[in-house]
């Protein structure tokens, strides 16, 4: 099959070798002042994880040094992220807060034990990395699927792309398998990641294709056939 797309399992890495996951427009919110604060953490995360692998001497002071700053900047980040969602009417801004107050509280926790700096300072960045997967890239991320209605229509406000290297930080997908999709374009097929079609059957959530716009179906094989034709065109191309 011609112009089969065949994406795979793969990291950004920076000029040490240490696996990023870089900045995309996909991740912005719609707001300018609240991307930049992201962009900010996400610069932190990479610098974290450099600082875990180092051995300063001082290596104490400066996590507590580092931690403190970023309690503080998230206190900042928060509030101004809460004041937004109020503004334009978020309905699920309560819960958002909770899990703002956690991230906080968790910090703190963090910043009382300090005995095994070793220890703490892994804990920290994985603290970090969890809160930048799971809130700043999803639960963020539907403040703009609010504002362009995406939510009501389980749309994953991602490309297929970006979602299997945001699947990838925490999913060992590299080992797990494959599966067929296709959209409306001709003669095109996409592999996705079994974390991704579970989420998208299990949920009814579905990623658009990019040229063609429409969404990615799964490819059933039991559907296949010439008889079968009339059956695979229904679930192929019903209307979301």
């Amino acid at each position: 099959m011609q112009n089969i797309i065949i994406l795979k399992y793969f990291t950004l890495r920076n000029q040490k070798g240490i696996a990023v996951l870089a900045w995309s427009e996909e991740f912005s919110i719609k707001n300018q002042h609240l991307d930049e604060q992201h962009k900010a953490f996400m610069q932190l995360l990479i610098e974290t994880k450099k600082f875990v692998k180092s051995a300063s001497p001082n290596k104490a002071q400066e996590l507590e040094s580092r931690m403190n700053a970023v309690i503080e900047s998230a206190k900042e980040h928060f509030n101004d992220e809460e004041k937004y969602m109020q503004h334009i009417g978020y309905p699920f801004l309560n819960q958002h807060k909770t899990r703002h107050r956690e991230l906080v509280s968790n910090l703190s926790m963090l910043l009382m034990d300090l005995e095994d700096i070793e220890h703490t300072a892994r804990e920290f960045y994985e603290c970090l990395h969890n809160w930048l997967i799971a809130h700043i890239l999803t639960e963020d991320k539907q403040i703009e699927s609010y504002r362009n209605r995406l939510h009501d229509v389980k749309e994953i406000p991602y490309s297929l792309e970006q979602k299997t290297k945001i699947l990838a930080e925490t999913e060992d997908i590299a080992h797990q398998p494959w599966h067929k999709y296709i959209c409306l374009c001709l003669l095109k097929e996409f592999k996705v990641c079994d974390a991704l079609h579970k989420i998208m059957q299990e949920e009814g959530t579905f990623v658009r294709c990019k040229v063609c716009k429409q969404p990615l179906v799964y490819r059933d094989s039991n559907l296949d056939d010439e008889d079968n034709f009339e059956a695979l065109a229904k679930k192929y191309f019903k209307q979301f």
